[in-house]
Order: structure tokens, then C-alpha cells, then sequence
């Protein structure tokens, strides 16, 4: 089992680098007009690694810009951000910082990330919710940085299932701009930064991400292909083959700022009404329906013996995430209470949970145990780095009771 020392040095250089360039005083004097708009920024552990940064900088540094409010969390996906259920009080464990202008030519920092010298690991962060956020800071437009968590969606990292997958990555987009539509602000437009090129899963997956992405919410919301915008391989990039530092990281903030400044250089912001005031406001986009609203779950319970595994990766190629889901197929022997009509099931077993290695030698190949069962597509560990070598993409991936109870954020 890996100790915390060593975790500690396999750290991302990236989270290293977040340190660096966020250390200093709380609060220090910012370049800021007088007159113009605000900008709200949301990202992932990929703005962490210096994309939220320089994006915020050349916000502020903008004569279009009043204030600039940035908000990074590691591990998050669209509805990390918001208030409903699994993730209404979801934290992030891996990584968090916020850049607040405070007026008067102030800026507030909060950085929480991963090796900084007052822990192994970065505290538990509560996510801040976008409702909250679109109240209270009234922004002019949002730029929401996001996607590369949801590749996890597809455990093998090389198949689309597009019904399944469609459905699925519908009720992660389409929730989130619904709820940026509807709650009264002054946002007027919506920016989706989508992932930049991943090295860990097929090109297949990101086409079909985009694409949804764009027959989704493209109606709404600006959808950048940032593929087109920063070329892979990166120069500085980590072992996972997705996270990456350095002059290609502002290269893609640069270039996103670009598309934004002329997009509102060709329609003023001014000009348009707020989103809350307009027609989609009133006629949303269609969404499945929320997991707070479905009716609960029955547990499926079934005897069955295991016939594969799949190995779990090394640590370093999941940091700064601290869990990782490793597949195991199982033949259905009976089917003790519940549905399931398939002679397989795929069931996702934590390898890591906070890091820590988990007991999967007693899991053997050719014995036969009682498993009781969710769909792991209502938890919250739906989106949590994974492996799986069946490539049985069509059979929907279930968890173990007692396991989906033991993420950090676990709440049913």
C-alpha cells in the first residue's frame, strides 16, 4: 500500500505549479475599469492547471470587464455545481481556488490545492453552487470550463454506446444550463469550454462528447472545440496524458479569451436581454428528469460468479483525483430480487478511495458471492476515473451498495 509521502511526491507537477502562481498576499491591487461587464469563470482540475489563471488574468486585464469572479474545482463535472441531488453537497478533495474581485481595485485569492505545505493532500472544499453564484455576483456572462471528467462515462475509453452514452451525457448538460437560464440574473451569454485534447481515451469519445455537447446546448450556449485551439501532444504533460502545464496552457486561455472578446466586439452585451428575460427561459431545453424526482431505486441483488477483473492503474496516472474504479465481470447465476434480464453484469469495484489501496484480492476469479446492487448512473461515483478492459459497453455498470457508500460525498 502507497503511504501519504509517497502519494505526495507523485503529485501533478500542474497542481505544483497552481501553488506557484497563486501564493501570495489575499488581497493585491488588479487592473479594473470602472465601467463594463462581469464575468463569472467555473473550471475543472484542467483550469487548475493554469488555463483558470491566465483566463482570469486576461479578463481583468480587459477594458470589456468591470469584475471577474473564478471558480476552479478539481474533480467536478456540470452538476457538481448544482444544488441537486447527488451532488447538493458534493466538495471537491483534490483541489480548489477562487479569485474574487472585492471593488475598489482589490482581489481576493483562495487556493486549496494539491501539495501545498499545510497538508499531503488539500482540504475537502464545498463546490459553490451556480444558483447562489449567478444571485449573488450577477454576471454578465459565464465561461464554463468542463467535460474531460465526463470521458469517464465510458469505462473502456475507446467505445460509444450512442444511445446510452447520449442519454447519459444529456443529463449531465442540459440540467446545468437549464438552471443557468432560469435563475434571475444579468447573464446574457454562456460560453462551454470543452475538453482539449485527451491522450486517454479514443478519439471516437471526444468527437461524440462534442457533438452532443453542440445538439444539446448549442442553442444556448457558445460551444468551443478546444481541440482546434491548443495541439496535442503538450509539451509539459502529466502521466494520465490529459492534465498539462506551461506555455500550452495559456496558449488555450489566450485563444478562448480571443473567441470571447470577438464575440462581444460583433453583439454588445448591452444589447441583449438577460436569459432569465427571454423566450428559452420560458420553453427550456428538454432534460431527463431529475434524480430528485425519480422514484427510488430498487436494489437489485443477484448471485454470481466473477470471470474477469480489470487491473486498477498506478496512482500516478489518476492524481490528483484520489478514487479510482476498476470493472469486474460477473456470470448471472440467479437473480435473487429485482430486474436483469442480461447472463453478465458489469459491477464497478473502488481500487483507491482517498487514495488508500482497497482490499480486492479477496474478489477471486471462479467463486460465487451475493451482490447487492445500484446503477452506478445515479451516484456520485458516476463520474469517477475508472478502467474497464470487458468491452462489454453494453451493459449498464452497477456498484455495490456497501461501496457506493464509501465516497467521501456519499448521500442517498
Amino acid at each position: 500500500m502507497l503511504n501519504r509521502a509517497k502519494q505526495t511526491i507523485t503529485a501533478g507537477v500542474c497542481w505544483l505549479l497552481a501553488i506557484a502562481q497563486l501564493a501570495g498576499v489575499e488581497s493585491q491591487p488588479v487592473s479594473q475599469p470602472s465601467d463594463g461587464i462581469n464575468v463569472l469563470i467555473l473550471g475543472d482540475s484542467l483550469a487548475l492547471c493554469g488555463f483558470g489563471k491566465r483566463l482570469d488574468e486576461r479578463f481583468r486585464e480587459s477594458p470589456l470587464t468591470k469584475a471577474t469572479f473564478t471558480y476552479l474545482a478539481c474533480g467536478t463535472n456540470p452538476l457538481s455545481w448544482l444544488r441537486e441531488r447527488p451532488y447538493t453537497n458534493i466538495k471537491t478533495h483534490c483541489g480548489f481556488v477562487s479569485m474574487e474581485s472585492l471593488g475598489g481595485g482589490m482581489m481576493r485569492e483562495v487556493n486549496d490545492v494539491y501539495g501545498q505545505t499545510r497538508g499531503h493532500v488539500p482540504g475537502s472544499h464545498p463546490v459553490p453552487k451556480l444558483e447562489d453564484l449567478l444571485v449573488k455576483l450577477q454576471p454578465d456572462i459565464l465561461v464554463m470550463q468542463t467535460g474531460t471528467n465526463l470521458f469517464d462515462l465510458f469505462p473502456d475509453k475507446r467505445s460509444v454506446n450512442p444511445n446510452r452514452h447520449g442519454s447519459e451525457l444529456r443529463s449531465f448538460l442540459v440540467p446545468f444550463i437549464n438552471k443557468a437560464v432560469r435563475t434571475p440574473s444579468n447573464l446574457r451569454k454562456i460560453y462551454w469550454v470543452a475538453s482539449p485534447t485527451s491522450g486517454r481515451v479514443s478519439k471516437e469519445i471526444q468527437d461524440f462528447v462534442l457533438e452532443r455537447a453542440k445538439a444539446d446546448i448549442g442553442d444556448v450556449a457558445n460551444v468551443i472545440d478546444s481541440r482546434t485551439l491548443v495541439s496535442y501532444p503538450y509539451h509539459h504533460m502529466e502521466p494520465d496524458k490529459e492534465h498539462f502545464i506551461g506555455a500550452d496552457m495559456d496558449q488555450w486561455a489566450d485563444r478562448v479569451f480571443d473567441i470571447v472578446e470577438r464575440d462581444l466586439s460583433t453583439q454588445p452585451i448591452a444589447s441583449l436581454k438577460p436569459l432569465s428575460q427571454t423566450a428559452i427561459a420560458q420553453a427550456p431545453v428538454s432534460e431527463p428528469t431529475p434524480p430528485a424526482e425519480r422514484p427510488k431505486e430498487t436494489m437489485l441483488q443477484v448471485r454470481a460468479r466473477l470471470v474477469s477483473k480489470t487491473q486498477p492503474v498506478p496512482v500516478e496516472e489518476f492524481l490528483p483525483y484520489q478514487e479510482f474504479l476498476v470493472g469486474y465481470v460477473y456470470d448471472v447465476t440467479q437473480v435473487i430480487s429485482g430486474e436483469y434480464s442480461e447472463k453478465q453484469i458489469l459491477v464497478m469495484h473502488p481500487a483507491y478511495i482517498k487514495l488508500e489501496e482497497q482490499r480486492l484480492g479477496r474478489w477471486r476469479i471462479g467463486r460465487t458471492y451475493r451482490l447487492q446492487l445500484h446503477e452506478l448512473e445515479n451516484t456520485v461515483w458516476k463520474t469517477v476515473k475508472s478502467k474497464d478492459d470487458s468491452g462489454l459497453i453494453s451493459l449498464q455498470p452497477y456498484i455495490r451498495v456497501q461501496d457506493e457508500m464509501k465516497h467521501p460525498d456519499h448521500a442517498r
